[in-house]
């Protein structure tokens, strides 16, 4: 499910770049550009019952440009304020765990108002747990094998693209790159394949 083809240009046709791969009702979302929740919110009402905004507790970042991560404290504190029960899993590049600390520091007085508070939140719903990810595996579960390969992204030092091994089906998402021939590798015999593309028309 495409949540966000945005690029950094503030496109009010286009929200910020993010994806949902939903197995057995269960979402996997990649990259959290701005409006990413609400987007979740809407493909619910399209019909796409995996992503109910309670579910949203499993995300992949490809790399750590804004447009790909400024939804990150919408991705972490939405759900937790609209019941989401367990606690939140990242993987992302080095870098990763910073982020997520600061934006838990930045809004713990919040944190603090909303489980204590009148509203009795649960707490876990606000615990985020970050894994700065390498090369291979980096997620199995049930439904899904996640494997994590680096790709050339501008100036980036890591940057990563993700295939995900379902029981029936083998998805690829290219995360932001040039040519890649590790892209080429990791995509052989898939048979979904997320890249991006833009026209240089835009561009000047």
């Amino acid at each position: 499910v495409l949540l966000g083809t945005g690029t950094p240009n503030s496109d009010p046709e286009r929200f910020g770049p993010s994806l949902a791969i939903v197995v057995n009702n269960t979402p996997y979302v990649v990259d959290c550009g701005p409006g990413v929740v609400r987007r979740c919110a809407a493909a619910e009402k399209k019909g796409i019952n995996g992503l109910n905004v309670t579910k949203l507790n499993r995300l992949f970042i490809t790399h750590l440009h804004s447009d790909h991560t400024s939804g990150l404290s919408d991705f972490i504190f939405t759900p937790a304020v609209l019941e989401r029960k367990e606690q939140l899993q990242v993987f992302g590049p080095k870098g990763t765990k910073h982020i997520t600390k600061h934006l838990l520091k930045a809004y713990q007085e919040d944190i603090d108002i909303r489980v204590n508070g009148l509203e009795h939140g649960d707490q876990n719903a606000y615990k985020v747990k970050t894994t700065e990810i390498a090369e291979g595996v980096v997620y199995r579960d049930s439904n899904v094998t996640v494997k994590a390969f680096k790709v050339n992204h501008g100036s980036w030092k890591e940057a990563y693209g993700f295939r995900f091994e379902t029981a029936d089906k083998v998805i690829v998402v290219s995360g932001d790159c040039t040519y890649s021939e590790n892209l080429i590798k990791n995509s052989k015999d898939c048979d979904i394949l997320i890249h991006e593309v833009y026209s240089q028309e835009g561009f000047n």
